[in-house]
């Protein structure tokens, strides 16, 4: 229970960076943990993101989860601004959906099982 609340913190953390990396200064966060899963929800305001920013965001944080290499890389991912932060995401989570709309407004809901 530890390390998945530690791994949830984490995952906060670097979804908050990645927006603040974007402009936004207007984040709404909300996690959900129950017996089956983990539900992140990230709304943010404000934040400035071209068409290929969003399409990589979307491609880093779909990856197939791995249990494996998260073990592996969680504790190799350390504390960098470098976009393997949102593929480990990706291989933690098992699904993931992301919205950017006209009115710079970015929405992320990810899913953990298990």
């Amino acid at each position: 229970m530890k390390h998945l609340m530690y791994r949830n913190t984490k995952i906060v953390n670097e979804l908050m960076n990645y927006c603040y990396k974007h402009g936004s200064q207007n984040i709404n966060i909300n996690v959900i943990t129950n017996n089956q899963c983990t539900e992140f929800h990230i709304k943010a305001f404000d934040i400035s993101l071209s068409e290929k920013d969003v399409f990589l965001l979307e491609k880093l944080l779909s990856a197939k989860r791995s249990h494996e290499l998260e073990e592996h890389y969680w504790i190799l991912a350390g504390d960098n601004d470098t976009d393997p932060e949102l593929t480990l995401i990706g291989i933690m989570t098992d699904t993931s959906s992301v919205k950017y709309s006209k009115n710079n407004i970015l929405e992320i809901y990810l899913e953990r099982l298990g």
